[in-house]
Parts: structure tokens; C-alpha cells; sequence
């Protein structure tokens, strides 16, 4: 790394030509590739190909067949990290609730590292029946709704590369197969939601939406749990809106979508 002395101490010039390159990327509507990077950034083709190999070999970004770039998924769980703090659950909770008290449906927030995912904050009955978790609980990424949402912010080469072929069979209904769990995936990322009629826990369905930055990255997710007798498909159709709206509520400066009548 190029390391230059000044008057104010020591900077990395490379480091803000790496930062450069990542904004661009992450900004433009359109996926770029290094001679795109080049024409805007004004930097070598040389430079930036030697910054992109080092960021593909950190899984900071990817590169899809036409070669061209992406945000990766390392570059998704830093983020996660520092936007999975106090303010996120400040920020949702009072909505959580509300989810709470209009569906009667246990709530929860959730963030991933790339190997599993964190609840980070959960809504429920205090007494009762009820399905839950203790905040701070780990589940595995191949598991239900969450899950699927999680994984359909990863690139097609990333789910390739982590997924088992057979996957666990939690229940009956659970997808083992890899190339159809695949298939599951870009079907989420399509619809933008996902679901999960007892693929995890037997008797129990899930829905999940994203919790997305200003970019559309996935910076966590938020779901809906419940047995299968209260929370069925005609519930979870109707707890969509509220989902996305209560995702939406992340990023109070972010251009509110408009989402389709599910």
C-alpha cells in the first residue's frame, strides 16, 4: 500500500481511491465495470483493477458474467454491524409494536454476520401461549423466512459457494435440495418478501420483509411468527403492508416506496 506523508500526518491516497471506487459503485443505477469505473472515477484501468481484485478476494464486492460490479456480501455485514446498533431498535420498535398489537403475532428484528442471524429485538406477549426467542438468539441461515430474505441480498456465486447440497431438513416441508433452494431465493428476491408455512418449526409459519439502506441493500430483516392455526396464508398476506411499512420506517429520510397490494 502507498503510504504518503503530510503535513497533517500520514494518509493512504490508495485507500480513498479504493473508498471512491466502492461509492460509485454502490450509487450507480447501473451495474459498472472497470472501464465504466475508469471513465468516472478518472482513475487508470490499472489502479482499479488491482483494488477490485483485493475487493473481490474479500467478498467486499462482486462480479457478475458481463463483469460488472456489485456491493458484496462482506461490505453488507460491516454494514449490518454498524447499523444494527441502538438506533435501529429505537427506530423500529415503536412500529414492532404496533405490528404486535394489530396481529397479535410475535415480532422480531434480525441482522446477519454472513453465517447466521441475530435477533436483535422482538415484540411478543408477556404472558401466555406465544412463540419466542431471547434477543441476542443465533439462528441458522438456511432457516425459514428470515433466512431466505437474508440470503437473497447474496450474490449468485456466494450462495453457490455456502450452500449444502442436501440442506438441513428441519421439517418435512423444508427445501433440502440445493438448486431448488436456489430457485426459492431468486423467487424472494423477486417478490421482495419471503415466507415459511412450517419449513423450520412444525405447526409454525413465518413472514419477512428486508430492512434496506438508502442504496436497496439489505441491512436487516423483520419478521412475523406464529403457529399455523392463526398466522395462515390469508394473515401473512395481510401483514405484508404492515411489514414493509415497518421496514420502511429504518431510514425516516429515505424515498418511501410505494408497495404493491399483496
Amino acid at each position: 500500500m502507498t503510504i504518503k506523508k503530510t503535513a497533517a500526518g500520514y494518509s493512504a491516497p490508495i485507500l480513498y481511491k479504493a473508498f471512491a471506487m466502492l461509492k460509485e459503485i454502490a450509487g450507480s443505477p447501473e451495474k459498472m465495470g472497470i472501464s465504466e469505473l475508469a471513465r468516472e472515477l478518472n482513475m487508470s484501468k490499472g489502479t482499479l483493477h488491482g483494488i477490485a481484485q483485493a475487493f473481490l478476494d474479500l467478498g467486499v464486492i462482486t462480479q457478475n458474467s458481463s463483469k460488472k460490479f456489485s456491493l458484496g456480501p462482506t461490505l453488507v455485514e460491516l454494514g449490518n454491524r454498524a447499523f444494527a446498533g441502538d438506533d435501529l431498535r429505537v427506530l423500529l420498535r415503536p412500529a414492532m409494536e404496533d405490528l404486535f398489537r394489530e396481529f397479535k403475532e410475535t415480532v422480531f428484528l434480525g441482522v446477519s454476520d454472513g453465517e447466521k442471524i441475530t435477533i436483535i429485538e422482538k415484540v411478543d406477549n408477556p404472558s401466555g401461549l406465544k412463540l419466542s426467542a431471547p434477543v441476542g438468539s443465533r439462528i441458522p441461515l438456511v432457516a425459514g423466512a428470515a433466512g431466505k430474505v437474508i440470503l437473497a441480498s447474496f450474490a449468485d456465486q456466494e450462495l453457490t459457494r455456502i450452500l449444502r447440497d442436501p440442506l438441513p431438513g428441519f421439517t418435512e416441508n423444508s427445501i433440502t435440495g440445493k438448486a431448488e433452494y436456489i430457485e426459492e431465493i431468486k423467487k424472494v428476491r423477486e417478490q421482495g418478501y419471503a415466507t415459511d408455512f412450517e419449513e423450520y418449526i412444525q405447526g409454525v409459519n413465518a413472514v419477512c420483509v428486508p430492512v434496506t439502506d438508502i442504496y436497496g441493500q439489505t441491512t436487516a430483516a423483520i419478521w412475523m411468527v406464529g403457529f399455523s392455526n392463526t398466522l395462515d396464508k390469508k394473515k401473512v398476506n395481510r401483514a405484508l403492508a404492515a411489514l414493509f411499512r415497518t421496514a420502511s420506517k429504518s431510514l425516516p429520510a429515505m424515498q418511501k416506496q410505494e408497495f404493491p397490494n399483496r
